[in-house]
């Protein structure tokens, strides 16, 4: 396991490496630190679920940086999830979307729906920016335990279960605000550090 304190290209190149051979990485988002792998690979979703201990009845949202990849996962958003998007994103918003067919069952729990945020973070957006495909990411902790807002709050959680770790110093410690849009309206799924209202 590797922690660094700052991102290059370099650093980039080694995370991309890590994801394409279906290994985990964490890394800090406006909210709290993230555990996260390639969302089209089953292999890397097994992974991240275990590392965390999640029951697979959960299912885990994508973090991506553009609306083009957010169409790789989502079967069409409609007039009022784009206004969100174009309100919220990148920010501290997590929308749950209908999925194309093709996203992995396991990563979505067998639910019609994924959720999909765009972090306003400079070292997310770098990593984000870096691959090809949203990554599949989870709250870097324990199912059950306490979010992790700095490294020390998880690094012996995730020692020999995540390649890289970039330490970007404390995050917020209030996740995402979760909303679902039915028709016209906005359904809160999870209060978070976003207020709707």
């Amino acid at each position: 396991m590797k922690i660094y304190n700052h991102i290059d290209d370099e650093i980039l190149k080694e995370i991309v490496n890590v994801l394409d051979n279906d290994r985990l990485i964490i890394f800090p988002t406006d909210t709290v630190y993230g555990i996260a792998c390639n969302s089209f690979s089953d292999k890397a979703i097994k992974k991240l679920f275990k590392a965390k201990n999640r029951d697979f009845n959960k299912p885990i949202n994508v973090l991506t940086d553009s609306i083009s990849k957010i169409n790789l996962v989502v079967d069409g958003i409609n007039d009022v999830e784009r206004k969100l998007m174009n309100k919220y994103f990148p920010g501290d918003l997590t929308i749950i979307f209908n999925k194309k067919p093709r996203i992995s069952n396991i990563l979505t729990a067998n639910k019609p729906t994924i959720g999909v945020r765009i972090p306003n973070n400079k070292i997310a957006l770098r990593i984000l920016s870096a691959y090809p495909y949203p990554l599949a990411t989870t709250s870097a902790n324990l199912s059950g335990k306490e979010n992790g807002t700095e490294i020390d709050d998880f690094l012996d959680t995730f020692k020999g279960k995540v390649d890289i770790i970039i330490n970007g110093g404390k995050t917020d410690s209030v996740p995402s605000t979760i909303v679902r849009v039915e028709g016209t309206k906005i359904n809160i799924i999870r209060k978070g550090s976003l207020n709707l209202d």
